[in-house]
């Protein structure tokens, strides 16, 4: 991840989404204090990051592409993680989250390829594969739904434009 900062674009979920996803959180974070997390934004599936001097187009790009989407349904059916640093909930891909991901088809915050995503946890590795066992123990896969786009600030955190379906 660059060191300096840069924008994100994402899809939001719904309301009662957002409290299931927070529910794992809570439940992860009694046992996993010390993780690094963003806090303070709403869970969501990260389309893709950008450099700064991208804000007003991007704001444009959120205007125009949400004109053309509706809020769609999306399963969420898996608990997974990146290299045990990252603990996260993985939706099943739909064509509907492919044809918005693909507006936003940029990754200037790591150079990796797109990988759906809602993450829960970020820490050390002990950290994550424990919490990732604790998860996986108690989840139970679920339907969300995606309403809106965030264009957010990264590092520190800032969300700067939301746009509803």
């Amino acid at each position: 991840m660059k060191k300096e900062k840069f924008l994100t674009v994402y899809a939001v979920f719904d309301d009662k989404t957002q409290q299931k996803l927070k529910v794992l959180q809570d439940e992860v974070i009694k046992s996993a204090e010390n993780g690094t997390q963003t806090m303070g934004i709403p869970f969501h599936i990260s389309l893709g990051s950008f450099s700064l001097d991208k804000k007003e187009w991007l704001i444009q790009k959120i205007e125009d592409v949400c004109l053309y989407f509706d809020k769609f349904d999306i399963f969420l059916n898996n608990v997974n993680d990146f290299n045990n640093k990252v603990l996260f909930v993985e939706p099943k891909v739909n064509d509907e989250l492919k044809n918005l991901q693909s507006h936003f088809d940029d990754n200037y915050a790591d150079g990796f390829p797109w990988h759906a995503h809602a993450t829960i946890f970020c820490g050390e590795e002990q950290e994550v594969a424990a919490a990732k066992e604790k998860l996986q123990a108690t989840f139970s896969p679920f339907m969300a739904t995606v309403v809106s786009l965030e264009l957010g600030e990264f590092f520190p955190t800032k969300i700067l434009f939301t746009k509803t379906f």
